[in-house]
């Protein structure tokens, strides 16, 4: 019996230590084959360690910022090779593997049995903020989450051994007190931790045994005070403002927005601490190591929620503690059976509820990160064989963007463009929506904070980092276009939960909404030939003359499918067609489609799709439509049209006979 105990469990082993790999391989492989670099954070790269300069600590009196080792791995491996993309993305590829590897040994130390590990193992690599973290470069969470891991592994391996102050258990917390130190220079906040875990340590060993704690986490203590008056010296005394003051979200929504992307620290962790919690004031042996992982990872998090502040890997260092916290509680012998079936149930719902945002982030930004590459140089090589008049500056226009929230999207394009040797007298960065938020505006001394209406001559750049949602046309009558990625589209930011809801709800138009919702991953450029009509009053149109270019379709096509039809249109009437190039209330004209049955009467109606913008007399454009088929068998007519909302369809031109089958 033992035998075959120990065969399962070895089994088991087995098929853990191959699930450990395919994860880490393919998260690893995927970063290390971006080639380029992202417009955020990381033209700080392209005017520093691209151009031979050094990239310095991070020191910004003027924000209030001070993390001075952030991409200093960077810099040293600058030192020993050329710098490249795929350099700088090889260095995160080795942090994953490494987080996997110390992740596996903390959890290892808690005891807790092969399906719990390999749950709460897979929530920090499979998350949204890794995700996030691994595909940037200037990014110190990811760093954070390694250097606390280390942290917590040091705290578990002496904990294990009884803390009998042998020199290798000095040497552990050496190491584990020095990892939560250098995590200091990555992120102000990190101190946090220091903070919280050395003060509820001090309390279990006063509580628990009545005596003084060790060395090592006064040590803690002593470092985050220390850190702490340090920082706020520096503040004080060169500080001029506070990164703090851009973000200016209320409470509810910044709990809803990290309830979305880090689900098992605000349902999992915090419950679960409020709970221990509840045991340890009535009876102090309850309170273990891994309440006090728990109080830091909650600590840590609550910090960002209090400050207003949100991105999709603040809360990334928290998940080393958490998790630890989470399994050592979970395998105590105290723990009842439900208890424990609750706490891994709802362990993996959150992973598994996150896991296609997270694919879905990473992939986009992976495709971001090549397309931006490849279209800053194309477009500077642009730039410069085509001048403006009077060697004028060429306005570049950000669809889209704001100076205030999207202000270094406007920033890393102007940076990129002069690293590649643009002239800076040959073309001016501008957005073309007006500021959202006026604190961002005022610190990059944004001029036009009002939105910027293109005119002749401009180029309109479409990017994925629009503030505005707006996909680039694919021909319209006021612009031709100059540059565009070969890649353009990456998955939805669907959760599970998502994914499945729409796909229930409709699995014959699932297709089509998929289409309608791909994020935007790619870039292009259109020349602005002639400013654009403006829609200056919607009424009805009395001129419904039009004419389609020739449409490709099969005779016979399956029930309940969707296809991609690409509708090349003119407008042949007298009047101005309203468009604003969304699909906004109003009686503007979108493209759309009929299915009419045997007896001529309609039985489908199909969503719209908005045509670029107002459309002129003999003016052309071509506009990409979603077409699903009728439901049930038959012959069918189909009408591919314009149609004025609210007031009518376009008279049909030429009909479609289909079977569906």
């Amino acid at each position: 019996m033992d035998n075959k105990v120990k065969h399962t469990t070895d089994l088991h082993s087995g098929l853990l230590y191959v699930f450990y790999a395919l994860v880490i391989t393919s998260l690893a492989g995927w970063v290390i084959t971006i080639n380029g670099l992202g417009p955020l954070d990381d033209h700080q790269f392209i005017s520093t360690l691209f151009q031979g300069k050094c990239f310095g600590a991070y020191f910004s009196p003027e924000l209030g910022r001070f993390f001075p080792l952030t991409a200093q791995e960077f810099v040293f491996a600058s030192w020993l090779y050329t710098p490249s993309p795929p350099l700088f993305f090889a260095i995160n590829a080795f942090k994953v593997i490494l987080l996997g590897f110390v992740l596996h040994r903390c959890l290892a130390l808690t005891k807790i049995n092969t399906l719990s590990l390999a749950v709460l193992w897979s929530l920090p690599l499979l998350s949204i903020g890794l995700a996030n973290s691994v595909c940037r470069l200037h990014v110190g969470e990811l760093n954070i989450l390694l250097l606390t891991l280390v942290m917590a592994w040091s705290t578990l391996s002496i904990e294990s051994r009884g803390d009998v102050g042998s020199t290798s258990d000095r040497f552990r917390a050496f190491v584990g007190v020095a990892a939560l130190v250098v995590a200091f220079f990555y992120k102000e906040l990190a101190f946090v931790f220091a903070l919280s875990f050395g003060a509820s340590e001090l309390v279990r060993h006063y509580r628990r045994a009545g005596k003084m704690a060790s060395i090592r986490l006064w040590a803690i203590l002593l470092a985050g005070a220390l850190y702490v008056a340090g920082y706020s010296l520096w503040r004080s005394i060169y500080c001029t403002g506070a990164y703090s003051g851009f973000h200016d979200i209320s409470l509810l929504d910044i709990l809803l927005l990290f309830s979305r992307n880090d689900p098992f620290i605000i349902f999992i962790v915090l419950p679960l601490l409020a709970l221990r919690l509840l045991l340890i004031i009535r009876n102090a042996t309850h309170h273990t190591v891994y309440d006090s992982f728990l109080v830091a990872a909650t600590a840590y998090s609550v910090a960002f929620i209090t400050l207003g502040m949100y991105n999709t890997y603040y809360l990334l260092p928290s998940y080393g503690f958490a998790v630890c916290g989470v399994a050592g509680i979970f395998a105590l012998p105290a723990a009842t059976g439900i208890y424990k079936r609750l706490v891994i149930t709802g362990s993996t719902a959150c992973c598994v509820y996150t896991l296609p945002i997270a694919f879905s982030d990473i992939q986009s930004l992976h495709e971001t990160a090549n397309n931006h590459y490849r279209f800053v140089h194309a477009l500077s090589e642009w730039v410069w064989k085509n001048p403006m008049e009077n060697r004028k500056p060429r306005h570049l226009v950000l669809v889209g963007v704001t100076p205030g929230n999207g202000v270094e999207v406007l920033v890393s394009l102007k940076t990129f463009l002069l690293s590649l040797g643009t002239p800076d007298s040959s073309f001016q960065v501008i957005a073309a929506e007006a500021t959202d938020n006026r604190k961002i505006s005022t610190f990059y001394n944004v001029g036009n904070t009002a939105g910027y209406k293109p005119v002749k001559n401009d180029l309109l750049i479409f990017n994925p980092y629009q503030n505005v949602v707006s996909r680039p046309p694919m021909l319209s009558p006021s612009y031709h276009e100059v540059l565009r990625s070969e890649s353009e589209y990456a998955l939805p930011r669907w959760s599970s939960k998502e994914w499945v809801h729409f796909y229930l709800r409709n699995p014959h138009t699932f297709s089509a909404l998929l289409s309608d919702n791909m994020r935007y991953s790619g870039y292009a450029a259109l020349l602005l030939d002639r400013s654009a009509v403006l829609t200056t009053s919607l009424v009805p149109l009395q001129s419904t003359a039009y004419q389609t270019g020739p449409i490709t379709l099969p005779s016979r096509m399956r029930v309940g499918t969707s296809r991609q039809v690409d509708v090349l249109i003119e407008n042949t009437g007298k009047e101005v067609w309203p468009s604003n190039g969304t699909l906004s209330p109003g009686m503007f004209v979108n493209i759309s489609y009929r299915w009419f049955n045997a007896d001529n009467q309609m039985i489908l109606d199909g969503d719209r799709s908005p045509i670029p913008e107002p459309m002129q007399p003999h003016d052309i454009a071509k506009v990409s439509i979603v077409l699903v088929t009728p439901k049930k068998t038959g012959k069918y007519k189909l009408l591919i049209t314009p149609v004025q909302e609210g007031v009518q369809w376009f008279p049909g031109v030429k009909p479609y006979e289909i079977e569906i089958y």
